[in-house]
């Protein structure tokens, strides 16, 4: 019997939620980024965050900390 076909059992109430937040979701949350530029980028790639930060106002209805 190898290591991953072990299945772990909870002995008490906390153990036992601990695993079932671990558990795989149907639906998972929602997922934030941060977009930072640093000091020493391309144009190539300033121009892409800039049309990324775009796309993410528009689609996105959420307050940020951007100037949208």
């Amino acid at each position: 019997m190898s290591s991953l076909e072990k299945t772990v059992k909870a002995k008490t109430r906390r153990s036992k939620r601990f695993l079932q937040s671990r558990e795989p979701k149907l639906t998972e949350g929602q997922k934030s980024s941060m977009i930072i530029r640093g000091g020493n980028t391309s144009e190539t790639v300033t121009q892409a965050l800039k049309d990324v930060v775009r796309r993410r106002c528009r689609a996105s209805h959420a307050p940020s900390f951007t100037a949208c």
